[in-house]
């Protein structure tokens, strides 16, 4: 019995894991760059705008820059 409970509080832990992470924020940026660099100019502005909305560094928005297959850079914020 203590076996059973044992292995269905982990599975549950698992699963609330999981979920967690599914409800994070990111969204990508529309648009593309040409050079990381010019890319980063525009993430360490602090200020993000996506489907005309201003999204903050203060408000715990971060960004990265990543190369996608057409040798372009785009930006995806998330919190």
């Amino acid at each position: 019995m203590k076996k059973a409970l044992a292995t269905t509080a982990i599975a549950l832990g698992a699963v609330a894991v999981a979920t967690g992470a599914a409800h994070a924020e990111t969204l990508t940026v529309e648009g593309n760059y040409a050079t990381a660099a010019a890319c980063d100019a525009d993430g360490s502005g602090g200020s993000f705008t996506a489907g005309g909305v201003e999204l903050r560094g203060e408000d715990g928005w971060k960004y990265t820059c990543d190369q996608g297959n057409d040798g372009l850079w785009y930006m995806t914020i998330f919190r």
